[in-house]
């Protein structure tokens, strides 16, 4: 294979539902065990949602969302409607909590990129590696 060939199979041979299974695994892997953490610690979970200034239910709201939501987002079923209710969830995050740097946490710049990765997902769409992809084509 010569160098030209290398080169066009290295930027032109695209597998964006491969990519948006990779995204879908490792946010929703990363938001279950986080909502699985807040379900599982609910008092301390509502606490500081309260400390922030949201209201308890809307923190028991989240924990159960985030659990469910990432359940779904990895299955890939419903996943325009979860990336945009994930996404305003981050935008709350970002702009509406203080940010508390430290030695190796700058602030909000997690939840930027938790924000910008399930605004690609919402744009890529679940890819044909989706029990919503395997279930519109068998309902055809």
């Amino acid at each position: 294979m010569g160098w030209k060939a290398f080169l066009k199979k290295l930027y032109f041979h695209h597998k964006p539902s491969g990519g948006a299974l990779i995204l879908r695994l490792v946010l929703g892997i990363l938001m279950v065990a986080a909502g699985w953490w807040k379900i599982n610690n609910m008092g301390m979970a509502v606490g500081y949602g309260i400390a922030l200034g949201f209201p308890a239910y809307s923190t028991v709201f989240v924990a159960w969302f985030e659990f469910i939501g990432c359940i779904l987002l990895i299955l890939g079923l419903f996943n325009k409607p979860v990336c945009v209710a994930f996404a305003i969830e981050m935008a709350v995050i970002i702009w509406g909590t203080p940010a508390s740097p430290s030695i190796i946490y700058f602030g909000h710049d997690y939840n930027f990129v938790l924000l910008a990765t399930f605004l690609a997902l919402y744009v890529m769409g679940p890819g044909k590696y989706s029990a919503g992809h395997w279930w519109l084509r068998r309902n055809k």
